[in-house]
């Protein structure tokens, strides 16, 4: 799914970002790395300018740190800041599921996420599965109908995708998600609003303890 905003004009800076993004969910730059302008603007045949575009919008998204005078710097984040941003996430999918009503009867995205779901089955590698999982994710928002809240949920999903391509790193935490996230949509088709929010609860919590003993 598209990640930057289309007003971004600049369709060479966006294809910048994205490709330091890739570099970022996969490991290629690392917390505290440098981001090399020249690197990336012989990469793509083209002058800085795209490329400090494309580090400014990685900047505003939080994942890289500019430095006065130094450069800019791949960001990384503590176990509060994991926490946090968990947290920020539960709380808007715990508002966004008070919000949901006969979800059963939202035949269009129970659709979407029967799709996702079988997107995240076939997914080859972990960084795929992460782009299916908050795209599952942001469905489940959007069940909310609350414009606020699918605005808001987007504004974290660059940082989301960072904490979520650590989690699914471990042994057997995809199959794990997988499970989980078929007994959600299941819960949506049948209405099952009460015991949803006890999922999304211990959802999160899992991924806070996952997360910790990876950056411990």
């Amino acid at each position: 799914m598209e990640y930057f905003s289309q007003s971004f004009d600049n369709a060479l800076s966006r294809t910048i970002a994205e490709k330091l993004l890739e570099n970022i969910l996969s490991g290629e730059l690392r917390p505290g790395d440098k981001v090399v302008e020249s690197v990336y603007a012989d990469q793509f045949n083209t002058s800085r300018s795209p490329v400090r575009e494309a580090i400014y919008l990685l900047s505003t998204e939080g994942l890289i740190e500019r430095v006065p005078r130094k450069g800019a710097f791949i960001k990384g984040y503590t176990i509060d800041d994991v926490r946090d941003l968990l947290d920020i996430r539960n709380h808007l999918e715990m508002l966004a599921a008070d919000r949901i009503q006969e979800p059963h009867k939202q035949k269009t995205l129970l659709e979407e996420m029967k799709l996702v779901l079988k997107k995240m089955e076939s997914c080859k590698s972990q960084i795929d599965y992460t782009h299916a999982n908050y795209e599952f994710h942001f469905i489940l928002v959007k069940f909310s109908g609350s414009p606020v809240l699918i605005e808001m949920y987007s504004k974290i999903a660059l940082p989301l995708l960072r904490i979520q391509v650590i989690h699914f790193s471990r042994e057997r935490m995809i199959e794990k998600s997988i499970d989980e996230h078929k007994a959600i949509y299941e819960l949506l088709k049948n209405n099952g609003l009460d015991e949803l929010k006890t999922i999304l609860r211990k959802h999160t919590e899992d991924v806070i303890h996952s997360v910790r003993k990876q950056l411990l």
